[in-house]
């Protein structure tokens, strides 16, 4: 039996928890999918398959916009999945919960046919403490007729540079075929590689953002440190990706701006988020002074500043 675990946090590329990650000869880049973070794995206990969400064991009282309920259904993948995970109940299966109904995450143009889907990106192995190679999770899933769910490997690379990483994100129309759209990005993974700090990393370029996080990494940092970290981090786009995890976890359709329910989830989710990427915007900002009550502060009117203009 496989106990939960929380699916790796996926860094951006340019970041130290990356540095090395491009220098190796075999560098897999697959498309990054905006949907809910969703795994699955076998339970001797219950004698069923499990599901979880980003962080936490989800049920039937505590679902993640009907991942669950999904996961226990008759769909053709959900079956698979559990015929997988019975017989390889070291193991858990991750991927990009699309919804059921309606796309989840705050991209809505993907090609309708993946609602209803996990999109597996990833299988980690609780004997081996590990992620299973790419190439070898595919073949063992494949095998047991999952291919067609998989996220799309787009390229393998042979010690990569930033720009060609980013030539291949711009190609990239997973689940876009056909629409002139490109995806939101890509996921850079090398086999058996782990960075300076003797981690696991996975590296992630977000087309939108790219740009917009290279300028401000050579800007300095002006009087208003504060207003600079929000205006870096909290982006519409993140703000959106947020929005979209607020309404999956509380089963809407639409965010309500008017519920302190999902104001408080959103503020603290945000504020969370903003916390994480601490090391990343000391780096940039090279050790800056910075008052934490006025970043909170700042943080909470961004979210009342997005949620008020009517974008969710």
């Amino acid at each position: 039996m496989s106990d939960y675990k929380k699916y790796l946090h996926v860094e951006r590329l340019d970041t130290d928890e990356c540095e090395g990650l491009l220098s190796n000869d075999r560098v897999f880049v697959t498309a990054k999918v905006d949907g809910s973070n969703g795994c699955v794995f076998w339970s001797e206990q219950t004698g069923k398959m499990m599901a979880g969400s980003r962080n936490f064991v989800l049920s039937d009282d505590e679902d993640n916009a009907f991942f669950h309920a999904w996961v226990n259904s008759d769909a053709d993948e959900a079956r698979l999945l559990r015929a997988y995970c019975e017989s390889h109940p070291r193991r858990i299966v991750y991927g990009e919960w699309m919804g059921r109904d309606r796309f989840v995450g705050a991209f809505k143009n993907y090609d309708k046919v993946s609602l209803g889907t996990l999109i597996i990106f990833d299988v980690y192995d609780a004997d081996a403490e590990g992620y299973l190679d790419e190439e070898q999770w595919r073949a063992e899933l494949a095998e047991c007729g999952l291919e067609p769910y998989f996220v799309k490997l787009l390229a393998v690379l042979d010690h990569p540079s930033i720009e060609d990483v980013v030539a291949v994100a711009k190609a990239n129309d997973f689940l876009l075929e056909g629409t002139g759209l490109v995806g939101e990005g890509v996921v850079c993974k090398a086999p058996g590689w782990r960075n300076r700090f003797g981690r696991v990393a996975y590296g992630k370029i977000v087309l939108d953002e790219f740009k917009k996080q290279r300028r401000r990494a050579q800007a300095k940092a002006d009087a208003n440190v504060e207003a600079a970290i929000v205006d870096a981090y909290l982006t519409d786009a993140e703000l959106s990706k947020t929005v979209a995890k607020v309404c999956a976890l509380a089963n809407a359709e639409r965010f309500d701006s008017e519920s302190r329910k999902m104001m408080g989830m959103l503020a603290s989710m945000c504020w969370k988020d903003l916390l994480a990427e601490c090391p990343n915007w000391v780096k940039r900002m090279k050790n800056p002074t910075v008052d934490f009550g006025k970043l909170s502060g700042l943080c909470a009117a961004r979210v009342k500043e997005f949620v008020g203009g009517g974008r969710p």
